[in-house]
């Protein structure tokens, strides 16, 4: 459709030239004209061409001013400009190249040459308007991103509870989101005697990773109000989440525990989880995962471990953006954060040591949200479960 052809503009004050190179363009393309510089610079605001053939010698405008004023407008700067003129000398070209043409094409034209540099320049500014365009819709859609990575991590914020309260235990967490969505989550719930503790993270950064989060934490409340086995726990939310999983490329670890408040017996499941660690007053135990990832095989199951635990004991739970951290020389994480950690410190002493030789370790540049859970057992035996 004649609509849809590229537009050129002659800008020349004899008839002839314009002529002369209608007969080249006219075929295949939309030529508008004018046979002055004032006249023209109405027709390019107006008609907005893909480009102006713009002759120097007119009379009253010539074309170097003609060129400086459609180069001074917001609406006609993007607009190639090429010369057409009989003013042959270097200086002139020069000149021409300076009031912000892109080219210079010497009378008498050959309308093989002209056509072909038209062509050219007319696909480049094609190519120019396409990346101008994409960038625009990347301008947006990086905006509607911005507003989207914000109400995820305030979907985060709300999701995660502030603080456990849970009868027996006393509890702290630090949760650190980072600048990506991520989809480190963290619970705990009683049912009875006994009391559940869960810290997992959804691999991958992304509002999918937030969402799917949101969709773990409620299925592994759920199901830990009907089950006391940290394993079938844990099989049974894999079941749910395989397919969902894989099928987005996402897996998620997680470490989930079950303290009997009365036996003191503690039951770990990890689903390839960091080690997490369990201090008594003899010994530091690492906790170490039983199985693999939740979302890799429907079939998967994990083991599960035992541990006494006293009064006073504490657990450290953590999630991995704890440990990918890099000091400034580019090395990665010393196991040295954890070694300022005891039984004798109160749970929010844990996190601040924890943390704080972290941050000093990598110059707090944590890549990764970080999630820092500690636990401690206050319950006398004979309470079964009386807040210490």
């Amino acid at each position: 459709m004649k609509e849809d052809l590229q537009k050129i503009l002659i800008i020349d004050d004899t008839v002839a030239n314009i002529q002369i190179l209608n007969e080249v363009f006219h075929q295949g393309y939309k030529v508008f004209f004018a046979t002055s510089g004032a006249a023209g610079i109405e027709v390019a605001r107006r008609e907005l061409p893909d480009i102006i053939l713009l002759d120097i010698m007119m009379p009253g405008m010539d074309g170097y001013e003609t060129c400086s004023v459609l180069k001074s407008d917001h609406a006609t700067e993007p607009i190639p400009v090429i010369f057409v003129t009989a003013m042959g000398e270097e200086d002139d070209e020069a000149k021409g190249l300076a009031a912000g043409a892109i080219d210079y094409i010497t009378k008498p034209i050959s309308p093989p040459i002209v056509k072909a540099r038209v062509k050219n320049h007319l696909e480049l500014k094609h190519g120019r308007d396409m990346l101008q365009q994409v960038g625009l819709e990347l301008a947006v859609k990086n905006a509607t991103l911005e507003k989207e990575r914000v109400l995820a991590h305030r979907l985060l914020e709300k999701i995660l509870p502030d603080r456990l309260d849970i009868p027996g235990f006393d509890t702290a967490v630090l949760f650190r989101p980072s600048d990506e969505i991520g989809g480190d989550f963290f619970d705990g719930l009683v049912d009875g005697d006994a009391a559940h503790f869960l810290v997992g993270d959804i691999s991958g950064h992304s509002i999918s990773a937030a969402l799917f989060m949101a969709v773990c934490k409620g299925l592994f409340m759920t199901i830990g109000k009907k089950m006391s086995d940290p394993s079938e726990i844990i099989a049974a939310a894999n079941r749910t989440l395989v397919k969902m999983l894989s099928e987005s490329g996402m897996y998620l670890t997680l470490i989930y525990l079950v303290c009997d408040r009365k036996s003191h017996v503690l039951k770990v499941a990890s689903a390839g989880h960091n080690p997490a660690y369990l201090y008594t007053s003899s010994a530091t135990v690492s906790l170490d995962a039983t199985g693999p990832p939740i979302g890799w095989d429907m079939d998967d199951n994990w083991t599960v471990s035992e541990y006494q635990f006293s009064r006073g004991d504490k657990l450290l739970l953590y999630t991995d953006g704890l440990i990918e951290i890099r000091n400034p020389e580019g090395d990665y994480f010393h196991e040295d954060i954890f070694s300022g950690v005891d039984p004798s410190l109160a749970v929010h002493q844990m996190l601040d040591k924890v943390y704080n030789a972290a941050a000093s370790f990598c110059n707090g540049a944590f890549e990764d949200d970080l999630t820092i859970f500690a636990i401690s057992f206050d319950a006398d035996p004979q309470d079964g479960g009386a807040s210490g």
